[in-house]
């Protein structure tokens, strides 16, 4: 059984090397895509969709468009 707030340490890697590739491929520092803060919260909500995706904290429109579609395909990968 998974408290809230416990976050899958290997999906939260995940999403950190994620953010990782997306930063070098843009040449800025990692929390320029996302905080360490937003990818917890998205490894404990597990949005399946961009509305939930919006509802993960530090999320914005601009960000969902510029990155969501790649962590979306990520967090569905582990499902």
């Amino acid at each position: 059984t998974s408290a809230a707030g416990d976050v899958d340490p290997e999906l939260f890697e995940a999403l950190r090397a994620l953010r990782r590739k997306l930063a070098d491929a843009e040449g800025v520092p990692a929390y320029i895509v996302f905080s360490d803060a937003v990818l917890r919260g998205m490894a404990e909500r597990r949005p399946s969709n961009e509305l939930e995706l919006l509802g993960v904290p530090g999320i914005g429109p601009a960000k969902l468009q510029r990155y969501g579609a790649a962590f979306l395909e990520e967090l569905a990968k582990r499902g």
